[in-house]
């Protein structure tokens, strides 16, 4: 397995999507500062880690999903992190708690929604 410059698992396009999860989950659990004790305050590098976390959990999930593990997101109103990430792998359910997006629904309409998915892929040059 090749690593990044960081020493963290290099994940290949290629890889078996189980493999592909696997990896991910082993990379959540390399950086996560709440499995190696941490409950605060929060430091610049704390808050990296927590994102850079939270962003593979994202990936995570997506994984689950296309590897056919049952995979959701609830919600925990009793925790300051509220949204709750579960995978039910074969050897038990896994979860993270995360931060709520920090802004509400603006109003938008599925067809508004759309307009703006369009129009952005426009701005980066990238429209099909």
């Amino acid at each position: 397995m090749t690593t990044t410059r960081a020493g963290r698992p290099r994940l290949k396009a290629d890889d078996l999507v189980e493999v592909r999860l696997a990896r991910t989950l082993a990379a959540i659990a390399a950086l996560d500062p709440s499995r190696h004790g941490h409950t605060g305050p929060d430091t610049p590098q704390i808050t990296a880690a927590y994102a850079q976390r939270n962003a593979l959990i994202w990936t995570a999930l997506a994984l689950a999903h296309e590897a056919g593990v049952p995979a959701g997101v609830g919600h925990d109103p009793t925790d300051p992190r509220p949204i709750v990430v579960y995978l039910e792998l074969p050897t038990g359910q896994v979860s993270w708690h995360l931060p709520a997006h920090p802004a509400g629904w603006d109003g938008h309409s599925t067809g508004e929604k759309y307009r703006r998915v369009a129009a952005f892929a426009v701005a980066i040059g990238a429209q099909a």
